[in-house]
């Protein structure tokens, strides 16, 4: 069992997290445009809730288990005026809270929250259930085949890329998708694949990133340029994505 208030503190602490996930909104945000989406829900916000960057919406469901975090979305919430709901809890107590909202939900957002889960199934299971025929499920979670992970590899330094690091020990991740187990996580439970891909060629650890940035090595054109060379290794990104939808 994850320890939320122990993970919320390290989560904030994270080198080079910041920056992830300003790159991961690029994506989401990206991929919700191509999909109706007035009634959105997101499940985990971190510190950064996905209303603070994408206002084409008409009403915003946030389910986060970290009073840390929840607190701070219903706090911007407030101020911004809108039809965002922030539930705290764990999103398997919160089911039935969705279901009594009675809303139908266009696009719903797994954001590096799937890898985390003792068990994944379950979660994926259970977000089926409030999902209608055209609902649009966004998963993305880190890529073990990352470019970081395969010099890794080459360098001797781990024997496969599934392996967790120090760091993932730390923040209590469970395991490291690929593209293929992602793929057969999301069918397992019912779900057919609409769209999939990587994105971010980051070619060293977090922590290493973070120096990079630190130093001026690296700057925010670098990391667009990081950004958008992922087309020439589509499979190689720091992070995948699938875009999936119920099985009728």
């Amino acid at each position: 069992m994850r320890d939320i208030d122990e993970y919320s503190n390290k989560y904030t602490e994270e080198p080079f997290e910041s920056t992830m996930v300003k790159i991961r909104k690029k994506v989401v945000i990206e991929q919700c445009n191509k999909y109706k989406h007035d009634n959105i829900l997101e499940i985990g916000c971190g510190m950064a809730p996905y209303f603070l960057d994408y206002k084409d919406y008409k009403r915003i469901v946030i389910v986060e288990p970290s009073s840390k975090f929840a607190d701070n979305a219903a706090a911007i919430a407030a101020k911004e005026g809108r039809d965002i709901i922030v539930l705290q809890d764990f999103f398997e107590n919160a089911v039935d809270k969705i279901k009594d909202l009675n809303i139908e939900f266009d696009y719903i957002i797994l954001s590096s929250v799937l890898h985390e889960l003792d068990d994944p199934h379950v979660m994926l299971e259970q977000i089926s259930q409030i999902c209608g025929m055209n609902t649009v499920l966004h998963i993305n979670v880190p890529n073990a085949n990352s470019l970081h992970r395969l010099i890794a590899i080459e360098l001797g330094m781990i024997k496969d890329v599934h392996e967790q690091s120090a760091q993932m020990q730390k923040m209590q991740r469970r395991r490291t998708y690929d593209k293929d187990m992602l793929a057969d996580e999301v069918i397992r439970a019912g779900f057919e694949i609409i769209a999939q891909g990587s994105y971010f060629a980051k070619p060293f650890t977090h922590a290493q990133m973070q120096q990079c940035l630190d130093n001026g090595i690296i700057n925010d054109d670098i990391l667009l340029g990081l950004e958008k060379i992922i087309k020439y290794m589509p499979d190689l990104g720091a992070g995948i994505y699938v875009n999936v939808k119920k099985i009728s």
